[in-house]
């Protein structure tokens, strides 16, 4: 992954605190307690305003930084990496810029940016659950929104009117019933045909009406209803036969998709 997410609750500190340059990108996420912050990049110019809950922060990659809060807060911190963002435009685009650069914003609303954070937030908490496929997709629109609402070169993709081939789509249809049990990527998928991990996401998508992760689960959750008739299997063997190692994670699955826990579905085949 080129992509981090971290979590923290802030202190304020006595004075302002200088933070040097990073090799990354940082976006970061206001979620909890309302406060008065100021900001400098580079020993520019201070911005401060009252910042609460649902405002970003963009700091691009190089810029050193000099902060000032006054309250408690708590931060959802994604750090990725500008070749990110480069690899994403060459493989999506029709024309790319020489250079991609993140625009720095402070105390901004993007409530589609919000869902993903927080859905990329939930899914590197729960490591034990970390779905390959799920965190590449989720990375793929972030970056992709990025580069088309928040550089410096709005970048615009081709639109698609057809999906995959009959003959593409049946190599990862195949591939995917073929593999259930592993955490597969979305760039494993991408791969098999030639095609960028974000050109691939959306050819699957206009294909198959869903996207290759919600396929994927889907097609979990269906030879798991086979296995569960085999009453020789534990619940925890049937999950991890068909990629589910964290039984927790496999039960709630189950359970948005049927509206059985894999118990209950057990009792009335």
């Amino acid at each position: 992954m080129s992509l981090e997410v971290h979590r923290g609750i802030y202190l304020p500190p006595p004075d302002r605190v200088k933070y040097p340059a990073s090799a990354e990108h940082c976006l970061t996420l206001h979620i909890a307690n309302s406060d008065l912050a100021e900001v400098s990049l580079n020993n520019g110019k201070r911005r401060s305003c009252k910042t609460y809950p649902g405002l970003f922060t963009f700091i691009p990659a190089q810029c050193s930084t000099e902060w000032l809060w006054e309250e408690k807060v708590e931060l959802l911190e994604i750090d990725l990496s500008p070749s990110l963002l480069e690899q994403t435009a060459i493989a999506s685009c029709d024309r790319v810029p020489q250079q991609i650069e993140l625009i720095d914003r402070f105390a901004v609303r993007d409530p589609f940016l919000e869902q993903l954070a927080f859905a990329l937030g939930a899914e590197f908490k729960s490591n034990a659950a970390c779905d390959r496929l799920y965190l590449e997709s989720l990375q793929t629109v972030l970056v992709t929104h990025l580069l088309r609402n928040h550089c410096s070169v709005s970048m615009t993709t081709p639109s698609l009117s057809v999906g995959l081939s009959k003959r593409k789509l049946n190599i990862v249809v195949n591939y995917i019933h073929d593999h259930l049990k592993v955490n597969i990527s979305l760039v494993e998928l991408s791969e098999l045909i030639q095609l960028s991990p974000h050109h691939f996401r959306k050819l699957f998508q206009k294909s198959m009406g869903i996207s290759p992760h919600k396929y994927l689960l889907q097609c979990r959750i269906e030879k798991a209803k086979q296995l569960l008739a085999d009453e020789q299997l534990t619940i925890a063997e049937v999950g991890q036969m068909v990629g589910f190692f964290d039984q927790s994670h496999f039960t709630n699955t189950f359970r948005r998709y049927t509206n059985y826990t894999p118990r209950q579905y057990r009792l009335r085949i």
